[in-house]
């Protein structure tokens, strides 16, 4: 995600309050009747209707994904006959109608994601713009290949697949050799310290990706300069943008080459610890801004988290898994993804993952036919 400017951003949220006026909030603690249960489709990348009323026709008021956690607060039966229910989001503070048979009554309450292990240990040297420094990091023990939830490989979906500026054609995109990174400009100590330890992080939860200081030979340059003189160093930049990041990929979509951008003015000094590491996650492949997580380095929004959250780890850990390839397209890659799932999850998602509107009821299953 790029950062925009503060103003702009406080502008745009006021638009998109403006927008929906029947979205509907709630501030009071949880009701002790209230139900957890988690959305569910056919398909693991489908979005999900919530709307204003129990009822197809009435206004929508914003859509979830397969694997979003919500609380049941109640239910009734719409003017269609179908039963709905009126859920809350567990992250943030949304709260609608959902046709019930996208909702799926959890029993106990929801375990926190399951990421299988990833006791690294690694050690972090002093930072120093004058000599290059490679971080060293004893790499994860390989992960089950169902160590990942449908909420994950929904939102790995979502975020891998597609770029924020520009057509993209929805292939994964990432590094295959080692990234060698050389800073320009005028970076505080700290700005130095948090790119250390964005290094550390990324490559203590990835398999096989190595990231290392390298003044000489770099493929990816990281500029501390003031957001007036980005376009000098990128002539793709987008304006209003704090942060910024473009990379270049070759025909097997192998990312080779990439540029950040980090503005020396006009933010705190947290904002810039957020924008290295967000800039510097997503020029590794993770391009896509997404309105579901506030808590998540990917968040569209105006949010300056400095660590990365427990969904943020998993999809990294997901881009660089081995059997993930530059260039494969949505279904190959959910046809991958769907051995990872949790073991109560069905192989059905993986067929027909192509772009399709957000539900608002569940389709039965096509039965097979025998010949």
């Amino acid at each position: 995600m790029t950062v925009k400017l503060s103003l702009l951003a406080a502008m745009r949220q006021m638009v998109l309050f403006a927008l929906t006026p029947t979205a509907i909030t709630l501030s009071v603690g949880l009701p002790s009747w209230a139900k957890p249960a988690m959305l569910q489709a056919r398909y693991a990348d489908s979005q999900i209707n919530v709307r204003s009323a129990p009822s197809t026709v009435a206004s929508l008021v914003s859509t979830g994904w397969v694997g979003d956690r919500v609380e049941v607060l109640r239910e009734a039966r719409g003017r269609d006959g179908a039963n709905w229910s009126y859920v809350r989001f567990e992250r943030g503070r949304l709260a609608g109608w959902v046709r019930s048979d996208l909702v799926q009554i959890q029993r106990s309450p929801l375990p926190a994601p399951s990421l299988g292990n990833s006791s690294a240990i690694a050690v972090r040297p002093q930072p120093s713009s004058a000599n290059p420094t490679k971080v060293t990091t004893l790499r994860p023990k390989s992960l089950a290949l169902s160590s990942y939830t449908p909420e994950q490989i929904s939102y790995f979906l979502e975020v891998a697949m597609g770029g924020e500026f520009g057509a993209s054609a929805s292939r994964v995109r990432k590094w295959q050799g080692p990234v060698k990174i050389k800073i320009h400009g005028s970076p505080t100590p700290e700005d130095l310290r948090t790119l250390q330890a964005v290094i550390q992080d990324i490559e203590g939860v990835t398999e096989g990706l190595q990231l290392q200081m390298n003044q000489d030979n770099p493929n990816m340059e990281i500029y501390f300069v003031p957001e007036s003189d980005f376009r000098r160093y990128e002539p793709n930049y987008q304006a209003l943008n704090y942060g910024f990041f473009w990379t270049y990929w070759d025909q097997q979509n192998t990312i080779y080459n990439a540029k950040i951008l980090i503005s020396t003015v006009g933010v705190s000094q947290k904002e810039r610890s957020h924008l290295i590491r967000e800039e510097l996650t997503q020029s590794l492949g993770l391009m896509q801004d997404s309105n579901r997580y506030p808590d998540s380095i990917f968040f569209q929004g105006w949010t300056d988290p400095t660590e990365y959250s427990e969904i943020d780890k998993a999809l990294l850990r997901m881009l660089y898994r081995p059997e993930i390839q530059p260039g494969m397209t949505r279904s190959q890659v959910a046809q991958v993804l769907s051995q990872w799932q949790t073991a109560n999850q069905s192989s059905a998602v993986t067929q027909h993952l192509g772009d399709r509107a957000p539900l608002d009821f569940s389709l039965p299953a096509v039965p097979q036919v025998g010949h």
